[in-house]
């Protein structure tokens, strides 16, 4: 029983986890689509786009596992 139990608290931390991620991806995503609609070309648009590369390469490396 316990193996169970360990199988679905890992899952269900890997889920939260996974969720984190897409959440950090959708804001950098809404905050890049504003400065772009602002016309902002400065450090905001390419801190966003850090941002957003950052939260693409952590979920892929997630979802690798």
């Amino acid at each position: 029983m316990k193996p169970i139990t360990i199988a679905s608290s890992h899952s269900s931390a890997r889920q939260r986890r996974l969720r984190t991620i897409v959440k950090r991806l959708v804001i950098e995503l809404g905050y890049l689509e504003h400065c772009l609609a602002e016309g902002l070309q400065d450090t905001n648009v390419q801190t966003a786009a850090v941002g957003i590369d950052t939260a693409i390469d952590c979920l892929n490396e997630h979802l690798s596992r």
